[in-house]
């Protein structure tokens, strides 16, 4: 964009609808941009494209506004609401920070001026650096200050507020390329500075009628990595990457903030307000975390991830994280499964899987599955749920995803592991969902767990505390032993040649090979082989081929 363009059009003051155009607006031009962000993303930790992670949380806002009523106050709340609803990763929840300042400047009015932008952008700067415990030189937050800044100085409407604004977004998002030193190595600008920079400039384009050229900026030559300059790296070894939610907590956000700083190893996001609440820490002791936040009130959407494992695959010999995303989908067709634990996700990933941690008590929502579909940056996207309940979920994400997406509507891990054994990149997508979709129905699963009530399931007397083995979502065996349970489940699968039993998190070698020979013994005339599955709450998992 060039600074010295003279912008003709005046805007006074603007209304509800003038705000959800502006919403669009800057969501139509992330998106634009989407690739290019994600490409220049080199946080430390790569939780997530940092374009993809903005533009969910646009998306997000943009929903919720425009079914909102259209005034400028309800708009501008349901936008806020609905960016933390949907943030990911921490520049989505500092974004959702920066959409919380609208609403609050925009709060009880029914237009707003020069005076109201200018509030915002004082509370958008706020609320965003309070979101950070520990905010880092040259990333979005050095634009959230130039956005108060800039919106500070004079000016007679909001056009040429927004013509200042977006001006100096572009200095100072290039002066990221020096401030951060994972940036200097890398030979980028901030991705989360850039995306927010595009979200500015389509506020603009929206008041003034005008498409501003997309000016990518693309990656510089990148100096060699030096000692010093390694060493600027924080070490993350052991950590955990910690999210959730809190309907209406019953705390305030500082005093958790507060509590949970102890427990951080370097981000602790805590935001919100009185009707959600918003964790994302980064931490070596994950039950501090979920045990704080369940003082605030009842927690959703929890997600526990191990931050060596989200790195390991972007990691470079000198030590520098760098995320280069290709600007094409590398393939036609591509496959996200969504796994309860580590040892799944390695059976999946060797199989040609993207994967997405969730299952049984961590159901991912709409949003993270799309972005476990973007991820997976191909033409067609295959999604395998693995679980009845988070197939909705993944079929509204299909809905809404650029990459033509089909749902194989797999109920349980085994299913799934099943047709993935099936997935065949090479052929047609339309085959590879047939046959994908063929194979997980004939395939079997045995899940063996432990009652938490006394029940009656499935003309079943169950009591509390006994074991229970679940036949393709059916309870067909329960006791006091769980191995005699899952061996009672197994001898009705009389047609089955292998069976894999996946131990869970919590189970010991001894523990598995116990419940191998017993199953061996149980059908003599099937093959049973071992993995390691890491899922939680249920000690074994048999898949039946």
């Amino acid at each position: 964009m060039n600074p010295n363009v003279t912008v003709a059009t005046i805007v006074r003051q603007f209304d509800g609808a003038a705000l959800l155009r502006a919403l669009e607006a800057a969501t139509a031009r992330l998106e634009a941009g989407a690739d290019e962000v994600n490409a220049l993303n080199v946080y430390p930790v790569p939780d997530g494209d940092t374009g993809t992670n903005m533009l969910h949380t646009m998306r997000a806002a943009v929903k919720h506004a425009r079914d909102a009523e259209p005034t400028i106050d309800k708009v501008s709340a349901a936008a806020a609401y609905g960016a933390l609803m949907g943030a990911r990763g921490n520049s989505g929840v500092i974004l959702s920070q920066v959409i919380r300042g609208l609403k609050e400047a925009f709060a009880g009015k029914e237009i707003a001026g020069v005076a109201d932008v200018r509030r915002a952008a004082e509370l958008a700067r706020k609320y965003a650096h309070e979101a950070v415990s520990a905010p880092a030189p040259g990333t979005i937050l050095n634009l959230t200050a130039s956005f108060e800044k800039s919106a500070a100085a004079p000016a007679d409407d909001v056009v040429e507020m927004f013509h200042r604004i977006a001006t100096d977004a572009q200095a100072t998002v290039k002066r990221t390329r020096d401030e951060n030193p994972t940036n200097r190595a890398a030979g980028v600008v901030d991705a989360g500075a850039r995306g927010l920079q595009l979200i500015l400039e389509g506020v603009l384009s929206s008041f003034t009628g005008k498409e501003i050229p997309l000016d990518r900026m693309a990656p510089a030559e990148r100096p060699a990595a030096s000692a010093a300059t390694v060493s600027e790296a924080p070490s993350w070894e052991g950590a955990y990457d910690v999210q959730f939610l809190v309907q209406n907590p019953s705390r305030a956000v500082a005093a958790v903030r507060e509590e949970m700083l102890k427990f951080g190893a370097d981000c602790v996001l805590v935001v919100g307000d009185e009707q959600l609440l918003k964790v994302h820490v980064h931490t070596l002791q994950p039950d501090q975390i979920v045990r704080i936040g369940l003082t605030a009130g009842r927690i959703a959407d929890v997600v526990v991830e191990d931050l060596d494992a989200m790195t390991a695959e972007h990691e470079r010999a000198t030590g520098i994280v760098v995320e280069s995303a290709p600007r094409a989908p590398t393939a036609a067709v591509g496959v996200v499964a969504v796994v309860p634990g580590e040892g799944f996700a390695k059976v999946a990933r060797s199989l040609g899987a993207s994967v997405l941690r969730g299952g049984p008590t961590m159901n991912p929502s709409t949003e993270e599955l799309l972005a476990a579909i973007t991820a997976a940056n191909a033409k067609t996207v295959v999604v395998l749920p693995n679980d009845k309940n988070v197939i909705l979920a993944a079929q509204q994400a299909a809905k809404v995803s650029s990459a033509t997406v089909y749902v194989v509507p797999t109920r349980n891990v085994a299913q799934g592991m099943a047709a993935l054994v099936a997935f065949d990149p090479a052929k047609q997508p339309a085959e590879v969902v047939k046959v994908m979709a063929e194979v997980a129905d004939r395939a079997h699963g045995i899940e063996v767990t432990r009652a938490v009530r006394d029940a009656t399931i499935d003309g079943e007397r169950v009591r509390k505390g006994e074991a229970m083995a679940l036949l393709d979502g059916r309870v067909v065996a329960h006791g006091e032993d769980e191995v005699t349970a899952l061996c009672d489940a197994a001898r009705r699968l009389t047609r089955s040649e292998i069976f894999t039993l996946y131990s869970g998190e919590d189970v010991d070698e001894a523990r598995l090979q116990h419940a191998a020979q017993r199953l061996r013994a149980a059908c003599p005339q099937v093959s049973v082989e071992v993995a390691h599955g890491g899922q939680p709450h249920y000690p074994f998992i048999v898949a039946a081929e």
